[in-house]
């Protein structure tokens, strides 16, 4: 940057505007998907993308810090996926004392149902656009979440 102060106080508004976008689209998912609050949809993502891997399933401390939670968040948040029949807890084979989360069927077709909700709203948001552009935008946020996040080591004392 050229060290004007205009520049990053035009960007804090953005970031400001993108994140009021943000917070309309979350509170429209409860709506349309009850069965899993958009707070923990994160959550279940991770643990589907963590249990991908050997070992099948993740544990919840990795969790935690994958997610960037304190973990009684995490504990909190995989009690009640765990509840609501989404996630199973099942002993780690390699140390019993430990368990493993990974989805039950109920929660594969439900975070599958919330990514084609979220694909349908992005891609209506996103209908105009060049697919240059999309590419270039998604390149961005990438290095500007990486960049951003890279810069701070607490955890989130609660999902948003």
């Amino acid at each position: 940057m050229d060290g004007s102060t205009s520049v990053p106080r035009e960007l804090l508004s953005h970031v400001r505007e993108m994140l009021r976008a943000v917070r309309l689209f979350k509170n429209e998912l409860p709506a349309q998907h009850p069965a899993v609050p958009f707070g923990t949809v994160s959550v279940l993502s991770m643990i589907d993308a963590m249990a991908a891997g050997p070992p099948a399933g993740c544990h919840g401390k990795e969790l935690a810090a994958r997610c960037s939670l304190d973990p009684s968040t995490i504990s909190r948040t995989v009690a009640t996926l765990v509840r609501s029949g989404l996630v199973r807890r099942t002993a780690d084979p390699a140390d019993r004392r430990a368990s493993v989360l990974s989805l039950t069927p109920l929660g594969r077709q439900t975070l599958d149902d919330v990514t084609a909700w979220a694909d349908d709203r992005l891609a209506d948001a996103l209908q105009e656009w060049h697919p240059d552009e999309i590419a270039t935008f998604t390149a961005l946020m990438r290095r500007f979440s990486t960049d951003l996040t890279s810069r701070y080591d607490q955890p989130l004392e609660a999902a948003r």
